[in-house]
């Protein structure tokens, strides 16, 4: 490996709490390299890498990273970040997931606007009931295991690949994955012309492309609801098909499959936690709950402003047809915009905005006895938000 040397190597990663970077250094926590990182506040994923013994610091500081030999960031990582003064090589998440991944004869990658992590996960519970001992590498926290990766054999590498920054054209897949493909990730992408072109190239990098929409349908039942689950059913069985799966692995699996973390979640009582933050996640979503509940109540927090202005008129329709609230936006890298905020997409709606956590769990006592359910949907931080 060009990056990381020989077994051994002290790998540094700043923002360690990530759902994709805390896989990585799992990974290579198990192959026996020395690990650290850092992040700005603890959560699950830091508590599960230092109940494995890696050293994780919390704040950013100059020293954290100083014996490292290599330093790994991921794209929310600022150039002027002091851990990356120390004059030591740095690698971005998508190259060293790239190397790890060229390291295995068989590799999957699945892309796609959304449904990534989902169909990843069913995949991984596929190929792991053919006794394939893929290590996985997942977005998303997988159930019943309760992890985002799973350390395997040295063949199959299974890996979602995300299109942000067009961050999955590092990745070399003999198998390629493409769940859909929507307009997003508008600060990186112009228009869905140019999101469509990014795909393409991935496309064309993989031995065997398999697209959701050459398919074909499953036709038994899965424990995870919504339509858009058996889309990814249909993916995920197809991927198992062209390894060679029996039939009959592929149809335990998915029918036993029991989904990923914030997909359509409960936390508590009526409340379900579901990570939709794009006009067509959100319409599933809602269309779900509308499926399984008489009276649902969406509370949405929109996941930056740049998305969130460039597809305002969607996300109205969407929200349009359901009762619903809106929470502050999730600003992740960016700086307000007006127009691009969850008070406009309130204002518009004529619907209540809510600003801050216990003004959320306030109003969710308030009126859970009016809801058969209340989804806290988006993919920011409300739902840790919640208690």
């Amino acid at each position: 490996m060009t990056i990381l040397g020989s077994c051994g190597a002290h790998i540094h990663f700043v923002g360690i709490g990530g759902i994709s970077m805390s896989a990585l250094a799992a990974i290579l926590h198990a192959r026996g390299h020395t690990i650290s990182g850092s992040d700005l506040v603890r959560n699950e994923q830091t508590a599960m890498l230092e109940a494995l013994g890696i050293k994780v610091y919390i704040g950013h500081r100059k020293s954290n990273s100083k014996h490292a030999d290599v330093i790994v960031i991921n794209g929310a990582i600022w150039e002027d970040n002091s851990e990356l003064s120390n004059n030591i090589p740095v690698v971005t998440r998508e190259e060293l997931l790239a190397e790890i991944s060229n390291d295995y004869p068989v590799r999957i990658a699945v892309a796609g606007t959304h449904g990534k992590s989902t169909t990843t996960a069913m995949i991984s519970d596929i190929l792991v009931g053919a006794g394939l001992d893929p290590t996985v590498h997942n977005g998303a926290v997988m159930q019943p295991i309760n992890s985002n990766f799973i350390i395997g054999g040295n063949q199959v590498f299974l890996t979602e690949a995300c299109e942000f920054k067009r961050s999955f054209l590092t990745l070399c897949p003999t198998i390629a994955v493409i769940t859909n493909i929507d307009y997003d990730h508008v600060d990186c992408f112009k228009d869905l012309d140019a999101v469509k072109i990014s795909f393409a190239e991935f496309a064309k990098k993989a031995g065997t492309v398999i697209r959701t929409e050459d398919c074909p349908p499953i036709d038994f039942t899965l424990q995870v609801p919504g339509a858009h689950n058996r889309e990814n059913a249909r993916t995920a069985a197809q991927v198992g098909r062209v390894l060679g799966v029996k039939e009959c692995v592929i149809k335990k699996a998915l029918e036993n499959f029991q989904g990923v973390d914030r997909r359509f979640q409960r936390i508590g009582g009526n409340v379900i936690s579901d990570y939709a933050h794009h006009p067509v996640e959100l319409v599933a979503t809602i269309e779900t709950a509308k499926s399984i509940y008489q009276k649902p109540l969406v509370i949405f927090q929109p996941h930056t402003y740049t998305r969130t202005l460039a597809l305002f008129d969607d996300f109205v329709k969407a929200l349009s047809s359901c009762d619903c609230v809106l929470y502050k936006t999730y600003a992740a890298r960016e700086l307000p915009i007006v127009g691009g905020r969850a008070k406009d997409l309130a204002a518009k709606l004529g619907v209540k905005y809510i600003a801050t956590p216990t003004t959320l769990n306030n109003f969710i006592k308030k009126v859970s006895n009016q809801y058969d359910a209340i989804i806290l949907a988006g993919a920011g931080d409300m739902q840790s938000n919640f208690r």
